[in-house]
């Protein structure tokens, strides 16, 4: 079997892109910030400063209130990025007419350069920098977001913007997207990923010895028993008739997974091949789902409370 590629350091939003779909609105609920801030490149820390503080805490601090408005990045022949930053401290990043993501920012005006980190949720996922410059625009550090520490000086990458309007006030038809939705989505869209992965492998190990696989380390599919997000277990049925590839959920919020792979019978009545079905909880939970439930057909339905995926 081929692991699942994962990379530890990978943010939830890059999370979400490899099982998001084509169009915009899809990939913008999943969330791709970077790819949003800078579509042509490829983007945590949760981390607080005590001298940093929300644009609206400190009326007094010039810069933070100079920031507030709308700004525009100039590009001709197409849509350019456009923020809106809102005096209580939430900045809006509208890369189409009718699309934006909403999340909340705060800035330290004291380092040179000045510090810019995003939010959602009170947590912070992202640290830039910023300044204004002399002609009034702003400029903002917006690739390579994942680096640590923070970017420490403007690369010849980092954007420029102007301002356009002191309003703060989103057009009607504007549809937002959360980022601490898009957070949860992504996270969630491991847990898909990885479950499936193992009932793939239970159902490769079942072709070739006849019997499913009891632990991880028999699946043989590279993938480690906690994560961040979740953790991950194989619940055996007695008869040996289905498995279970458990996705528990460690946050708060998270929907928990559970793959089954269970046994078909052939035209002779005997047990000779697999199907599978990949399950969701109906609402977030942290409690171990209930077993399949059998059906006067062959088939195995999902555990009360949980609902199939569609795939």
């Amino acid at each position: 079997m081929t692991p699942p590629q994962r990379d530890s350091n990978l943010t939830p939003w890059k999370w979400a892109l490899i099982g998001a779909g084509s169009t915009l609105v899809l990939a913008l609920a999943g969330f791709g910030l970077y790819n949003l801030l800078n579509p042509k490149n490829s983007s945590t820390s949760t981390s607080t400063s005590t001298s940093t503080s929300v644009a609206t805490a400190t009326p007094e601090n010039s810069v933070a209130k100079q920031l507030i408005g709308q700004w525009q990045e100039q590009i001709s022949g197409e849509y350019s990025l456009k923020l809106i930053f809102t005096p209580e401290g939430k900045l809006f990043i509208l890369q189409t007419p009718i699309l934006a993501s909403g999340m909340e920012y705060q800035t330290n005006v004291n380092p040179q350069p000045k510090h810019l980190d995003l939010l959602a949720g009170g947590q912070i996922f992202a640290k830039t920098i910023f300044d204004l410059t002399a002609d009034g625009q702003l400029r903002l550090q917006l690739d390579n977001l994942d680096s640590q520490p923070r970017p420490t000086s403007f690369s010849d990458n980092a954007k420029l913007f102007q301002k356009i309007s002191e309003q703060t006030t989103l057009p009607a038809n504007v549809r937002v997207f959360n980022v601490q939705d898009q957070q949860k989505l992504a996270r969630q869209s491991e847990a898909k990923q990885y479950v499936s992965s193992m009932s793939k492998g239970q159902q490769a190990v079942y072709a070739e010895k006849g019997r499913f696989a009891s632990t991880q380390e028999e699946l043989g599919v590279g993938i480690k028993s906690e994560t961040e997000n979740y953790s991950y277990s194989i619940v055996l049925s007695n008869d040996n008739r289905w498995v279970q590839a458990l996705g528990l959920a460690k946050r708060e919020g998270l929907k928990n997974y559970t793959g089954i792979v269970f046994l078909t019978k052939n035209s002779d009545g005997q047990y000779t091949s697999t199907q599978s079905r990949l399950c969701e909880s109906n609402q977030p939970s942290q409690e171990l789902p209930g077993t399949p439930t059998a059906t006067n057909s062959p088939d195995i339905q999902c555990p009360s409370g949980y609902s199939d995926v569609l795939r």
